[in-house]
């Protein structure tokens, strides 16, 4: 029977977080700094099989190992524990400014999808500073 080896670093190395993080707000970068640190500590040569957000969130797979042969339980087991809590941390993270937040529905009319917000983050920056239709100035 064949074995497998692990791809070397230089390779892993264009699959893994570092890679996918400009893919999404900068207020998720220092989780996703958090969670490229974890999987570093458990593989060296850990590969992204999926990333993306959904329902608002982020969706994080991490690619299976295999050591002669043999697949790891144990690196899969604590893997996915750290991409479940990255997850779960960006579904209460403003993904544009790194605030607390929670999962809103954004868009109007036909377009419309879920992005997690800080209350500030999630009014468009016009209507922070302009006064509502109707409303008097100041006087």
């Amino acid at each position: 029977m064949a074995s497998t080896t692990p791809e070397p670093s230089r390779s892993a190395a264009v699959r893994q977080i570092p890679v996918w993080a400009a893919t999404v707000g900068p207020g998720w970068a220092a989780l996703l700094d958090r969670l490229h640190h974890g999987l570093l500590a458990l593989d060296a040569d850990y590969r992204i099989e999926s990333f993306g957000t959904k329902f608002g969130g982020l969706r994080i797979t991490v690619a299976d190992r295999f050591i002669e042969g043999e697949f790891d339980g144990e690196f899969a087991d604590r893997a996915t524990a750290l991409t479940d809590a990255a997850e779960t941390d960006s579904e209460h993270t403003c993904e544009a400014c790194g605030e607390p937040g929670r999962i809103r529905l954004r868009g109007d009319g036909p377009r419309v999808w879920m992005q997690a917000s800080c209350g500030n983050c999630r009014v468009p920056a016009f209507s922070r500073s302009a006064s509502p239709p109707g409303a008097s100035g100041p006087t």
